[in-house]
């Protein structure tokens, strides 16, 4: 895991040099307001075939920027098979789950605080499409550049900032000519002014969780860009056919070569406090409704906070089954004065 917890100090973090109370460091530039988290590849560590270090130059890296070792052969870790980054008012888990060889997921959180102000939380989740070559590099690249877009200064849109996770995956084509990497992606952003906005493109998801007798009732706030949904929209097939069918969770847009990243965004005002949760389907294809997923999530959150939602999700997930990457945002919502989504 690598996170960046940036304190409102006098002194850089990253150049040590002492700095005026501004938001960038005028030495290095570095965004003083900021704190992240996420599944950015960490360091490698001992091969674990052959135990050679991971730091003293062995370790070969192919054309995709997959490390392998040059005394064994074995692929080794690249410190993503389970990530937790917790920031405190927002906290995820990315697990590689029991099947995968690799967590083609990513996730990519956010935090700004400027002195005296509420902060603007976002994040990020992405899930390679399994099919093409090296999906994890589209994952990373795509939750990464579109986060940074989320939060940067200019406080550009969610299709801005997606036109921009878009433009970092298709710069990975030169990976594979025949089968570049691509993924889904899932955004949102919550500003204190200006409620909940949430973007995606392709079949990761984001939920409303609250109270059974809440004013704001939970619900999923994303429509599945995926056949089965679109046949049933059609009003070619019925939700049972189409369900049925081999096709059915065959994304229909996505990130990256051959896809259409025209993100749908909906913005949420919650007219009671509740909870945000992201996530890839390793979650959702075990479960899949809003109620359910609140009953587990909401007393999670009284006894542990954000971490401890992420964290119970994605035990539920491997307990039954794993077969995919799961990646679980969450991110508590407690403003009752806000009103209702219009």
């Amino acid at each position: 895991m690598q996170e960046e917890h940036t304190p409102l100090a006098a002194t850089c973090p990253r150049c040590r040099e002492q700095v005026e109370p501004h938001r960038f460091c005028e030495s290095c530039g570095h965004d003083m307001w900021l704190r992240r988290g996420g599944a950015a590849r960490a360091p490698g560590g001992p091969c674990p075939g052959c135990g050679t270090p991971g730091d003293n130059g062995h370790g070969g890296v192919d054309r995709s920027g997959e490390a392998y070792c040059e005394t064994c052969g074995l692929r080794r870790s690249d410190g993503t098979e389970h990530v937790e980054a917790d920031l405190g008012a927002i906290a995820g888990v990315s697990d590689r789950g029991l099947s995968h060889a690799r967590n083609e997921d990513a996730m990519a959180l956010g935090l700004l605080a400027a002195p005296g102000a509420a902060p603007v939380l976002a994040a990020v989740v992405c899930d390679g499409v399994s099919s093409v070559d090296s999906p994890e590099l589209a994952s990373r690249a795509g939750a990464d550049a579109a986060l940074e877009r989320l939060l940067h200064p200019a406080a550009p849109t969610m299709r801005d900032a997606v036109a921009a996770a878009a433009t970092a995956v298709e710069a990975l084509e030169e990976v594979s000519v025949r089968n570049p990497p691509s993924c889904t992606l899932v955004a949102a952003i919550v500003r204190p002014d200006d409620g909940i906005t949430v973007g995606w493109v392709g079949d990761s998801r984001a939920y409303w969780l609250a109270a059974p007798d809440a004013v704001e009732p939970a619900r999923l706030l994303t429509v599945d860009h995926s056949w089965a949904v679109e046949m049933v929209a059609a009003g070619a097939m019925d939700a049972a056919t189409a369900l049925a069918d081999p096709r059915a969770h065959a994304i229909t847009r996505w990130l990256g070569a051959g896809g259409e990243p025209r993100p749908d965004v909906v913005t949420l005002h919650p007219a009671c406090p509740g909870l945000l949760l992201i996530c890839s389907d390793g979650l959702w294809n075990y479960l899949p409704g809003a109620v359910d997923l609140a009953e587990v999530a909401l007393p999670e959150l009284a006894r542990g906070g954000p971490a401890a939602v992420a964290r119970a999700l994605t035990a539920i997930a491997l307990d039954a089954g794993g077969r995919d990457n799961i990646t679980v945002v969450a991110v508590p919502i407690g403003l009752p004065e806000q009103r209702r989504d219009t």
